[in-house]
């Protein structure tokens, strides 16, 4: 099977897999006892009866069901998700403001992830059973038993409370935000040419970043010395050693691409969790992204906000998804004959 071929097939069951949530958040808002309307309107404007009309033929709601589908599913193509029942603006323009900070975020957390579990994950298996591995295990069980809240909280504590070390928000207090460019605070300022503001926002971002990615770090730790434990088993590893080489070509050129396999699967999967899952770690750090506007919107029963970011979160997955197939490829070409 062609690489061109696997990564069109995989694009099309992600379509379906859209397809699949888009409809089924349309069934479960269309199950949930409660007038869409009225909460869009509130006590007062419910008052007006031809208010109350306008916006009922405006979304379709005195159409059949399947009218409603229809209606609901061609502003979805087209981008149009409604305007949110509490911040009275475009849904789309609320997400497209959030949505860079939980990018920057994630991103960030996933680098801080990525660059401590992998040389922790092969250390523990080529000094396997010595201190480091039996260090390396501890931290691992700990960073994933403790729930992100908890570890903000914690985080919050020691670093801000006793060390005074910069606390909730994007920003400190009284800094202006940089000019918006791509939304991330780290990239504007320094295109901006504003320092002072970059080593802010990364003072910031640590924390919250450490909270979100510390679970990820153990567990992906122990994913990696699973898997080049299992390789350093293979035939082909007892060969290269009997062939002099050094242990270091060995594990780097010959063992470690094979053992990556798992850990690469995992980590595709893991940037999608992070940015859908970055609800509890935002509201612990006031971080003004999506996650936070998930919170919001669920509280204030903001129908438009819910299916928005619904959508959006699936979309996530579904392409983390079709990278990890990529990459998987890529490593291990068999996978495009199975």
């Amino acid at each position: 099977m062609s690489l061109l071929y696997y990564i069109l097939r995989r694009i099309l069951l992600g379509i379906i897999v859209i397809f699949g949530v888009l409809t089924l958040v349309f069934i479960i808002t269309k199950l949930i006892p409660q007038n869409p309307v009225a909460v869009f309107l509130g006590t007062e404007g419910m008052r007006d009866p031809a208010l109350v009309k306008q916006v009922t033929e405006q979304w379709k709601l005195d159409r059949p069901i399947w009218e409603q589908y229809i209606y609901y599913v061609g502003n979805v193509l087209r981008g149009e998700f409604g305007r949110s029942s509490w911040s009275r603006g475009p849904v789309i323009q609320d997400l497209a403001a959030r949505f860079p900070a939980t990018v920057e975020l994630s991103i960030f957390a996933f680098i801080i992830a990525m660059c401590i579990a992998i040389p922790t994950g092969i250390l523990s298996a080529v000094y396997r059973d010595k201190p480091v591995d039996h260090f390396s295990r501890v931290l691992s069980v700990i960073g994933i038993s403790g729930p992100p809240f908890w570890w903000g909280i914690l985080f919050l504590y020691i670093f801000y409370f006793i060390l005074g070390f910069a606390g909730s928000g994007r920003l400190s207090e009284g800094m202006t935000p940089p000019m918006h460019v791509t939304g991330f605070y780290l990239i504007d300022s320094l295109i901006e040419g504003r320092f002072d503001t970059f080593f802010d926002a990364l003072k910031h971002i640590f924390l919250p970043a450490l909270t979100l990615g510390i679970g990820a770090t153990g567990f992906t730790s122990r994913l990696t010395r699973s898997a080049l434990l299992e390789v350093l088993r293979k035939d082909y590893i007892k060969t290269a050693r009997m062939k002099g080489l050094k242990e270091r070509v060995v594990i780097y050129r010959h063992a470690l691409r094979n053992a990556l396999i798992a850990p690469v699967t995992y980590m595709g999967l893991l940037f999608g969790s992070m940015l859908g899952g970055s609800v509890l770690v935002e509201t612990v750090f006031t971080w003004r992204g999506m996650g936070q506007y998930i919170v919001t919107a669920v509280f204030a029963t903001d129908y438009p906000a819910i299916l928005a970011t619904t959508l959006v979160i699936a979309i996530i997955y579904t392409v983390s998804n079709l990278v990890v197939d990529i990459l998987y490829t890529i490593i291990d070409p068999r996978v495009r004959v199975a």
